[in-house]
Formats: C-alpha cells, structure tokens, sequence
C-alpha cells in the first residue's frame, strides 16, 4: 500500500507540473491522469485498449460494400445533397478513395464529440437533420470504424457555412496497435484554408480491398435504396423542401473524371422510354416521349387534354402538375445481362408511380400493392395488351398546391381526398403513360425479323400463335397483294412460335434429361449408403482388432493406418447416409449455417488431407439460422461448391486453400466460399450459372483424361435454384486476399418465431 501512495504522490505531482506548462502537454496530462486514476484504491474503471479499433473495424463493418454504405449514410445525415466517391488506383489494394459532400461539415465539437468519440449517442438524442428534417440514416458510431475498415489512413478536412476555416485531421490507423491505451494516441487538428463554403472531404488512403468496377457498381447498388427521388421543378424559397440526395462513383483516367456508377448508369439509363407530362397552371396539358432504343417515337412536346377527343381541352381542376416516367420492359435482349436481374429486383420492389405534394412523398401511392392508376388492374382484365404494369414503370408525380385549394391529405395522412382533381390527376396520368407505352410496343413491332414477326415480342409463343391464329382465320379470301402479304406474315409467325416453341421445348428436355440421370443417381447412391450402412461396424470392428493384434509387429503402423481410414469412411459415409435418408421427408427447419458449414469441413477433411489442400472455417456471431429449408440442400450447395473448387485447385497445380466463412449481414445470413485455383475467367462470370456451362477439362485433355476433372454444367445451377426458392441468392464477388474465386450464397435468416417452432 505505501508503493502505491508513493506512486500516487509521484504521478500528482508530475501531473501538476505538466499543467503549469503553457501550453499544457495535453497528451502527457492525459496519460498522467489515466495512470492515476488506475492506482483509485477505491474505484475501477474500463480502459480501452487501442487494439478495440481494429477488432471493431473488422467485425461491426465485416463488408467493405457496408463501410462505404455507412459513410454515405454520414453524408445523407449531414443534409448533403450529393457525395461524390473517386477512386484512384484502386484495382489493387493500396489504391485512394476520397469521398466529398456537400452536407453541413463538422465543427470542432462535432468532431471531438461526434466522429473521435465511440458509440456516440448523438444520432439518439438528433434522430433528424437539422436542415432538411430527414431521418438520421446511420448507425451509431459505425463510421469511424468504416473508415478503418476500409484504408490505412485517413485525412479528415470539414467547413461548415460562415466558418473562417476548415478544419483538417489526420489519422493513421497504424498507430493504434494493442498494447497501448486508446486515449494515449492523438490525431492532430488544425486550421487550413477552406476550398468549399461547407462540406467533408474524407481521403482514405492505402485501400486494403481490390474495387473493381464490378466491385463498385455492386456497392453503389448496396446503398442505392438511399437515394430519394431527384425534383423535376426547380426548388424556390416557398418550396424549400428536401431536394433530394445523389452517390456519383468516379475513376479518374487521363486527368478527367469518368463516371463508374451513378442513378442514371445504374437503372434510369436502360429504360426503353422516358416518359414526361405537365399541367400547366391554366390546366393545359402536354406529353413527351424519347427512347434510346427506339428513337423512332421519340415526341418533344405533344398535347393532351381533358377530354379524349379533344387534346386541346384544358382541364378543370388540374393545375401545376409534373409527371416523370421511366418504362421498363423486363425482358432478355433488352436489359444488360449484367443487370437484367438486378433492374427486375429494383422495379418488384421501388416499380410504381409516386406521388409528391409540395416536396413531400404522399403514401400509399407507389408502394408495393397500391395500384393507384389502375395499371396492374388494367393488365390483368387484358384492357391492355401490352406490358404495362407497376413493375414495367419507376416514376413520380409532383403536385405543387401549397395552400391545400386542389390537393388536401385526408384526416388519416394516408393519402388524397378522392375530389374531382384527383380523378382528373388518375385520368391524365393514365392516358399519358398508355399513350407513350403504346408507341413504344408499336415502334417494337416494325423492328420484324426475316420471319416477319416482331425481335422483342414479349408475349409467350403459346399467345403468339393464338393470336396469329385469330388474324388468319379473319383475313379476307381475297388474294390481292395486300392481303397475301397479311397472309405470309401470319404464316411467319405461327411458324416462328412453333420454331421457338421448339427450341424451348428441347433445351428443356435437355435439362430434364440430366436432372433425370443426376436423379438416377441419387437413387444408386442411397442404395450404395444402405449397404454401406450395413457393413461399416464389422469393418471398423475387424480394423481394431488388427490394430490391436498387431501392437509390436512391423504391421503395426499399417493396422493402425487402416483402423484410422475405416473410422475416417465411417465419418464420411454417415454424412451422406443422414443426407439422404433427411431426403424422405420434405419438412423444413431453420439451419444454424456455422454448425452446417463446421459439420462440412469436418467429413471432407480426410479427403482434403490426402490431396494436401487446406481448408479453413471461420464462423462470425452464434445462431445464425435461415430460413426453414430442408437440411439435405446445404449439403448439396457446398459439395457442389468444393467440388468446383477441387477441380479449379487441380488445375492450377498448387498447394490448395479453401475459406469458408459465415455470418449474418442486414437480416440475411451468409456462406463465402473462396479457394485459390485458377479462377473464373471474365467472360466466363455471366454464364457459370446457366445450365451445361462448365469450365470442366474434356476427356483426353491435357490432364491426361481424369474423370474427377469432369462436370455436368448444372452444379451452379442447382445452387441458384436451391438458394433462390428461398429468397436469397448466389453471386461469384471479390475473394479475400490469398484467393482467387469467392462465391457468396445469402438466404434469409430465420424470424424468432420459426425457430422458436422448431426448436
């Protein structure tokens, strides 16, 4: 007790001599301080180790897609209107990301108590933003920790509106290595001219992933659900509202920036037609259409009135009314392939027309279910031939009443008061988006294939030809020119559904074909696991015995080698036995993916030893259950997943790795899959899951005909479809360092209530 007062009486009076220094040490008074408030005989306090920053990093912000997303959240909380991201030299790691938005920026207090202070609660105690009321969209003290996350270092410069200066921090995350007390490492401030009058700018130095343009557009399609709809009036001070929020992504290439993702590149740009109309405010109406892939219909300026026979007819009620669509026709040949499926996800979940009264969203219109203009009604009763529902369109409309006279919410806030405006807003926001989508399909029409039928025809073949049928059997007997050519176009296309039928029909034969072999299969297998069954315990009873027997002899090492293969191929063949007789029943359970992925890596770890290939489990946070599925799928989906791999690490001819990790990310729970063969090829990454395709070596190929090396094509696919009955999905991403191919497989994770059910 007398070493430790001495003690005390030492650091006090240290600590009293460095607070006579002008200015203080503060980082020297700080460490006085904590040292003395260790040796409180009476108290205990936590300290932080500086190591927590690291730790932090990696396991609140596991995904770099989630660090950038939360720092854009930052910058949507900030009241910034748009965040521009550069990345410089980022193909590989080591490259820069520098981050600017045009949001409030930071005092110094902001940064003393927001950013540098851990889990601040200030987004508690603020849920809005102070200029445009929005809801704070960040977590709580995550962003300090995506910044960590995603660099080495990082130069921090912030100005806020009237300031004389702004202020600039940098921190070198290095610096904070375990051993050391978190508050004894400080980052210095300072004062530097301003280049904005208000905003951040983050510089986020040495990157430790590879961002890809892939990589990129991924992420920015990660925070996409951010981005509130951009105004179609220019703001005034009577209309201050939120004027929305914008992510532009950019490279810089040959001194210029070059745009790698943004709203437009992302979805609004592979529309087939963007679709505008205004009311004016003496109730005029007009329409226009433009088209990249059918500029034929394109129309600057057309009118449209209140009555349908009159386009010049103003309407009654109606004034000040913008109107802006963006029609979609989902289907192959005119969607990317890269983004067919993504640009499908977007208009199931955002389709439908919005409705926006002096700046601000007006519910229900627009969500999912709300069939407002009556066009999913329309299309189900077939009053409209053409696809024209909620998921072919992405709009909004603005209505600009400031004084409530046309537009007044009901009592409720759930939506309009059905009054003569709102009907005459539902009438001519129907006829201009009918209107436009008709010339559209009409356009697609003309575009005829030799067969003379129609190269973007939506419809099933089956309806092509009752429909081709109907138009033959009304044509005129007459034989003149016009009419024989109405005949030959029929007969073109009835003979061009049935050429497509038959081209479905065979590929699905096909496919039917090998699922019914892979079928056969599995019955043999099951029988094979019978027999197996039986005969496993005498095998490893009779291999213990011999191990026993043969203590002393030169046999010995070979029994006790043969007793440790037989319980080894006990262990393998109780895995596919379960698998298969779990196969008789369909009833479906949650699965704890870490145990299922642990169970995996555990039967096929003999088998890795004797190719000589590593492989690694890493399980993130505990009960990670799905969705209730049957057990046996996950079987499949990671034998599927190894056996690719195997193959892909035969080839490359070296030492083999296999990671597997799994954890749970924004209410889904996920397997990566990462091994280091030879990889997919680029060209190679959109068609890996299409039915057939393989990358397997042929027979009698350079690696001297190993059939292990062979595949059937639909392994992925079956994948695919296990995991998309459920909701998730499959996606080959970015492998960790030291691999070469990732595949991500993400299902919904399991609600409290099913596992409750069932366990």
């Amino acid at each position: 007790m007398d070493t430790t007062n001495t003690r005390a009486d030492d650091l006090r009076e240290t600590l009293q001599e460095a607070l006579r220094q002008s200015p203080p040490d503060y980082a020297r008074v700080l460490a006085l301080s904590t040292e003395l408030a260790k040796l409180d005989p009476d108290n205990v306090r936590f300290f932080a180790d500086a190591g927590l920053i690291s730790r932090l990093g990696r396991e609140l912000v596991s995904r770099k897609e989630t660090a950038l997303a939360e720092l854009v959240k930052n910058a949507y909380d900030a009241d910034a209107t748009s965040v521009d991201m550069v990345f410089e030299d980022a193909e590989e790691p080591g490259g820069t990301l520098e981050i600017v938005d045009n949001g409030m920026g930071m005092t110094r207090g902001d940064l003393v108590e927001g950013f540098m202070r851990l889990s601040s609660n200030i987004k508690v105690r603020e849920p809005v933003s102070p200029r445009y009321k929005r809801q704070r969209a960040g977590r709580k003290g995550i962003g300090r920790f995506a910044v960590q996350r995603l660099g080495q270092r990082v130069v921090i410069t912030t100005q806020t509106l009237g300031a004389p200066q702004a202020l600039r921090v940098v921190i070198d995350w290095a610096r904070f290595e375990g051993g050391q007390d978190l508050s004894s490492i400080a980052s210095r401030i300072e004062e530097v001219e301003k280049d904005r009058d208000e905003g951040t700018v983050l510089v986020i130095e040495g990157l430790r992933d590879r961002w890809t343009d892939a990589a990129v557009r991924r992420a920015y399609r990660y925070v996409s659900d951010l981005l509130q709809p951009f105004p179609l009036t220019a703001r005034t001070e009577r209309n201050a509202a939120d004027p929305g929020f914008r992510v532009n992504v950019f490279r810089p290439v040959n001194g210029d920036l070059q745009p790698v993702a943004d709203e437009e590149s992302e979805f609004l740009d592979y529309a087939q037609a963007v679709i505008e109309g205004v009311v004016d405010d003496g109730g005029r109406g007009y329409w226009s259409i433009e088209s990249k892939q059918f500029p034929e219909v394109d129309e600057p300026v057309l009118p449209i009135g209140s009555d349908p026979k009159d386009p010049v007819e103003t309407f009654r009620h109606l004034r000040n009314v913008r109107l802006r669509v963006y029609y979609y026709i989902p289907q192959a040949g005119l969607l990317p392939r890269s983004l067919d499926k993504t640009i499908r996800e977007f208009l199931r979940e955002r389709g439908g027309i919005r409705v926006y009264r002096n700046g601000f969203r007006v519910l229900p219109y627009g969500e999912e279910g709300d069939d407002w203009l009556g066009f999913d009604s329309s299309q189900a009763r077939r009053l409209i031939l053409v696809p024209l529902s909620n998921r072919n369109v992405y709009g909004f409309v603005e209505l600009f009443d400031p004084e409530g006279k046309a537009f007044e919410e009901t009592a409720s806030r759930e939506g309009l008061i059905e009054n003569a405006a709102f009907r005459e807003l539902q009438e001519f926001a129907f006829r201009v988006v009918r209107a436009a989508v008709l010339r559209v399909n009409s356009a697609r029409k003309v575009k005829r294939l030799a067969s003379g039928r129609s190269d973007q025809d939506e419809r099933p073949p089956q309806e092509r030809i009752r429909e081709a049928v109907r138009r033959l059997r009304e044509a005129p007997s007459s034989t003149g020119s016009e009419e024989r050519r109405e005949a030959d176009d029929i007969a073109d296309d009835i003979a061009g559904g049935l050429d497509e039928l038959e081209r479905d029909r065979q590929a699905l034969l096909d496919e039917l074909g090998m699922l019914r072999v892979l079928a056969s299969l599995g019955i043999v297998i099951g029988e094979f696991t019978h027999e197996i069954r039986q005969l496993v315990p005498a095998a490893v009873s009779d291999a213990r015995h011999l191990d026993t027997e043969l203590k002393g002899s030169p046999l010995e090492e070979t029994a006790a080698d043969l007793h440790q293969n037989v319980r080894r191929f006990r262990t393998y063949a109780s895995y596919f036995d379960q698998a298969v007789r779990e196969n008789v029943s369909r009833d479906l359970a949650p699965q704890e993916i870490g145990g299922v992925a642990e169970q995996f890596a555990s039967v096929i770890k003999p088998a890795m030893d004797r190719t000589g290939t590593h492989i690694e489990v890493n399980v993130e946070g505990s009960d990670l259950y799905t969705a209730p599925m049957h057990p046996s799928e996950w079987a499949s989906v990671l034998f599927n997943l190894y056996s690719n791999a195997q193959k892909a690490i035969k080839r490359a001819r070296r030492p083999g790795q296999i990671d597997i990790r799994a954890a749970r990310s924004a209410g889904r729970v996920f397997v990566e899959f990462a091994d280091n063969g030879d990889g997919v090829r680029p060209e190679y990454a959109e068609r890996i899951f299409d039915p057939f395709f393989t990358t397997s070596t042929p027979t009698g190929g350079p690696f001297g005909g190993d059939e292990d090396l062979q595949g059937s094509g639909l392994g992925l696919k079956i994948i695919r479809d296990i995991v998309e009955g459920y909701g998730g999905e499959i996606a080959l991403v970015d492998p960790p360092e030291g691999f070469v191919t990732c595949f991500r497989v993400e299902v919904p994770a399991a609600t409290d209530e099913e596992i409750e059910a069932t366990y």
